[in-house]
């Protein structure tokens, strides 16, 4: 019995029926009530959910769709509803029976609304094996993945193909190997719908470097603007590959835990999604909304930027959400730690947030959790500052401040500032800051790398009149004559210093934008600037990839570019 089956153990709430139609070459099981074997009949409840299965038309074989009707109104799985989730969960149960070997398997689209055209697939085996598969289309380098089995049980596969491009037509070649027997492949074609958010299919790529050197996996473009819910995965050809279709609010990250992928859907919504593609969990957490970025903890706590919604000011609390429980709440509240430099600003407005004044004194845009004293780190973009929290989940406090000492001057955290070790500028309106231990350095030292937008505006703070970081620009767009940079600085704890090891000039962008370190490689985003690149260990770029549409703005960007591997969810593990 598989992982879904299992999860069918729990009596459904609502009275459901599947039809199967426009499939008379194959023996389709009949309609029947969804229900536990040897359970007592449903009682027919007024909310009924009926889900329907029909050919997909524009396939050479009987590649299926899933539909589910409320009452008889079409709902979409995309509101994250579990229960219309769990309805498509019995509608796959009753389909099992058409996937009876590798070269005859069961094809679903996109059944629980997650992937666009992700293709669940799910047939009979005579044992263990590995399903090795490769997506051809016009126009395209071929995409070729090891899909990752979902079913424990030695007798079946079960897993999500990825990689069909949106609107045109895909030839997925599958090849089944038995750890003991002979190879099986089997083939299919398909013209997939277009893609649902509108957007490109292919980036324009130009390689700088030697494009074998990409380091594997999907960059994941989040928050773009012009359509907010909807993130995009293309591969290293800049080939679109998937397309998660979301509840109104962008994906601020990607986290994996256990065998889920953990995301922000709403903006005040976190879901959990298993590699099929079905949303195993929602999270809504009511009085806040979330913005920006959130991590996980090593036992499965989220930790989110977020508004409280009853406050008067915005992104400036922590929340913590338990994954295993559900629970959920405030751990971390800025305007009472930083109670005394708060003082000093005033609400700002009109902007972003409406025509009316809006208390954004600190603009949290990044947090980055660490083990080492249940301590995060923060970046605020409103004042350029990166700030450490201890004890996160217990009696939080400000451990140190980076950032320029004036802005500072007079309060009550200004003894919190760590020293500079060295001759450089500080960072203007940074985003990303993430931590990096480092076994060769001594305790105490760790790196942070982040995207210096050079950047400097200070709205809430209109008196102040100080310094400012030599090279910042009060230029609000993506000024090609301006620079942002890439920059790693060493934190010494004992010392109380901090000090630049690595500056790179990237393309300007005054808002938004990320770095992500590989391991060597970088993935740097200039959201504004509409581009992003990887580039190899010694900084060179390796290829750069433009997502602008015609007539594009800096009103138009993506929030942040991350790459994934997917391993041990998509694809199995090299």
């Amino acid at each position: 019995m598989s992982k879904r089956s299992r999860a069918r153990s729990v009596t459904l709430l609502t009275a459901a029926a599947l039809v199967v139609s426009g499939a008379p070459a194959l023996a389709a099981p009949p309609p029947r009530i969804l229900q536990q074997p040897d359970a007592p009949p449903l009682v027919p409840a007024a909310d009924e959910l009926v889900a329907t299965a029909e050919t997909y038309p524009e396939a050479d074989a009987n590649l299926y769709t899933v539909s589910v009707a409320r009452n008889g109104v079409p709902v979409e799985p995309r509101g994250f509803a579990l229960d219309v989730q769990q309805v498509v969960d019995a509608a796959l149960d009753d389909l099992q029976t058409l996937g009876s070997a590798p070269d005859d398997p069961l094809l679903v689209l996109n059944p629980y609304g997650t992937n666009t055209t992700g293709v669940y697939a799910q047939f009979g085996t005579q044992g263990d094996g590995t399903l090795t598969y490769t997506v051809s289309s016009p126009g395209t380098e071929d995409f070729t993945r090891v899909a990752a089995d979902h079913d424990p049980n030695a007798a079946s596969f079960e897993g999500q193909l990825i990689g069909v491009v949106p609107g045109v037509e895909n030839t997925v070649t599958t090849t089944w190997q038995p750890d003991d027997g002979e190879p099986v492949e089997f083939s299919f074609t398909m013209t997939a719908p277009p893609s649902a958010s509108g957007d490109r299919t292919t980036l324009d790529r130009t390689v700088v470097g030697n494009a074998e050197e990409l380091t594997d996996g999907l960059f994941a473009v989040m928050g773009l603007r012009r359509h907010i819910d909807y993130t995009l995965l293309y591969d290293n050809a800049g080939v679109l590959r998937a397309e998660f279709d979301l509840d109104g609010y962008r994906t601020d990250r990607l986290e994996f835990y256990g065998d889920t992928m953990v995301t922000t859907v709403g903006t005040d919504k976190v879901a959990r999604i298993d590699g099929l593609g079905r949303v195993v969990a929602t999270h809504v957490l009511a009085g806040f909304e979330m913005h920006h970025d959130f991590d996980i903890t090593d036992d499965g706590k989220l930790v989110i930027l977020a508004t409280e919604t009853a406050k008067g000011s915005v992104e400036d609390v922590l929340v913590s959400l338990d994954l295993e429980t559900g629970t959920y709440g405030k751990t971390v509240d800025f305007t009472q730690l930083l109670a005394g430099y708060k003082s000093r600003t005033q609400p700002y407005g009109p902007g972003p947030y409406g025509p009316g004044e809006v208390d954004d004194w600190l603009h949290l845009n990044s947090v980055d959790w660490s083990p080492d004293g249940d301590s995060v780190i923060v970046s605020a973009r409103e004042n350029s500052a990166i700030l450490k929290v201890d004890d996160v989940h217990g009696n939080p406090s400000v451990d140190y401040i980076i950032g320029q000492r004036e802005v500072w001057a007079g309060t009550d955290a200004e003894g919190l500032l760590l020293e500079k070790a060295g001759d450089f500028p500080d960072t203007g309106g940074q985003h990303s800051v993430v931590r990096h231990d480092d076994e060769t350095l001594a305790d105490g030292q760790y790196y942070l790398t982040m995207f210096d937008n050079s950047f400097w505006r200070m709205n809430s703070r209109p008196d102040y009149t100080g310094p400012v970081p030599a090279g910042t620009s009060p230029v609000a767009t993506a000024d090609p004559s301006l620079r942002s940079e890439y920059r790693k600085y060493l934190v010494d704890e004992n010392a109380g210093t901090y000090s630049a090891v690595e500056t790179v000039p990237v393309p300007y962008s005054a808002i938004v934008s990320n770095v992500q370190d590989l391991g060597g490689p970088l993935v740097i985003n200039s959201g504004q600037a509409l581009t992003f690149a990887e580039y190899d260990a010694q900084r060179e770029v390796v290829a750069r990839y433009d997502y602008a549409l015609e007539g594009a703005t800096e009103n138009d960007f993506a929030y942040r570019v991350l790459k994934y591997e997917f391993e041990d969810f998509w694809f199995a593990e090299s």
